[in-house]
C-alpha cells in the first residue's frame, strides 16, 4: 500500500515563513492575529509566523467557549510562552450561549459547533480591525478536502499558510518546529463539545486518509485503482464519499459568471506587486 510522498520539512517551513512575511508586507498592515486553540495546527502556524515576522507582530487569542476543555487553554498558554507571544484571553462562553438561545440551537451539537467556529472568527476579525492586522487561519489541506471546516468560520481567515499542507506533514512540521509533545500526541479536536474528536466525527484518521486523498486528488486515481494498490475498500469508499460530499466548501463564494472577466474565474491576477 502506497504512502504519502515525503516532504523536505526544513524547506517547507522556510517557504511558509517567507510566505507569511510577504503576505503581511503586501497587505500594508502591521501584524497578524490568530486563535491559539491548544491544538497542533494553530501551534504550527504560530511558530511559522514567529519565524516569518517575529513575535512582536503576532497577537494570539485563546477563545474558549462554554464546552471548551481546560487543557486546550493550558496548551495555548504553553505554546504562547514557548514562542514568546503575549496571549490574550477572550471568553466567548456567555455570548455563545446567548446567541444559541436566540437562534434556538442549544440542543443541536452540530449547529452549536458551527456557531462557535463562526463566533471565534468574528472575534478574530474584530480584533484584527482594532489592531490593523490580518487574520491567520489554521486549516490544513486534509481538513479542507474533507470539508472538516466551517464555511465563514475557520475557513474565513485572510491567510491560510497550511491550506496546501497535508495533516501528515503538519505533524512533521510540528516536530521540526519543536511543538510540545503533549500537543503533538493528542487527538485532533475542534473542541466543540466534551470528548469530540476529528476522527470520531469523520470515521477515520487523517494519517489513514492522506495517502488516499493524495493519490485521488493529486494523481487522479479512481476508487478501483486505489483498492488495487492495497488501500482497504471500506476506507477508500468512506474517504472519497466525504471528499465528494463536501466539495462545495472549497469555494466559499460561488460567483455567477455572466461576463468574460469574472473575478477568480477569467481573471487570475498576479498578487503582491512591488511598489
Amino acid at each position: 500500500m502506497l504512502k504519502l510522498p515525503a516532504v523536505d520539512v526544513p524547506l517547507l517551513a522556510q517557504a511558509l515563513a517567507a510566505f507569511l512575511a510577504e503576505e503581511l508586507r503586501a497587505s500594508g498592515l502591521s501584524r497578524y492575529v490568530l486563535g491559539l486553540s491548544g491544538g497542533l495546527d494553530s501551534a504550527v502556524v504560530a511558530a511559522l509566523a514567529v519565524r516569518g515576522v517575529g513575535p512582536k507582530r503576532i497577537l494570539p487569542f485563546a477563545l474558549p467557549g462554554p464546552t471548551s476543555s481546560v487543557e486546550s487553554t493550558q496548551h495555548a498558554i504553553q505554546v504562547a510562552e514557548q514562542l514568546g507571544l503575549a496571549l490574550r484571553l477572550l471568553d466567548l462562553g456567555a455570548p455563545a450561549q446567548v446567541l444559541a438561545q436566540t437562534l434556538g440551537c442549544e440542543g443541536d451539537r452540530l449547529r452549536f459547533g458551527n456557531l462557535m467556529a463562526r463566533l471565534r472568527m468574528t472575534a478574530l476579525f474584530d480584533q484584527a480591525r482594532a489592531e490593523s492586522a490580518l487574520v491567520l487561519g489554521t486549516s490544513n489541506k486534509s481538513e479542507i478536502l474533507l470539508g472538516y471546516c466551517t464555511l465563514f468560520g475557520d475557513q474565513a481567515a485572510s491567510v491560510q499558510p497550511l491550506g496546501d499542507v497535508w495533516k501528515t506533514h503538519v505533524y512533521a512540521l510540528g516536530e521540526f518546529l519543536g511543538i510540545p509533545q503533549a500537543i503533538l500526541r493528542k487527538n485532533p479536536t475542534a473542541d466543540l463539545w466534551p470528548g469530540q474528536t476529528d476522527a470520531g466525527e469523520l470515521g477515520f484518521d487523517y494519517l489513514e486518509a492522506d495517502p488516499i486523498l493524495y493519490y485521488h486528488h493529486d494523481q487522479g486515481l479512481g476508487e478501483g485503482e486505489l483498492v488495487a494498490l492495497g488501500f482497504p475498500q471500506p476506507l477508500v469508499g468512506q474517504v472519497l464519499a466525504t471528499y465528494r460530499r463536501n466539495r462545495f466548501k472549497w469555494r466559499p463564494t460561488v460567483i455567477a459568471r455572466v461576463s468574460a472577466s469574472c473575478v477568480n474565474v477569467d481573471r487570475i491576477l498576479p498578487r503582491n506587486p512591488r511598489p
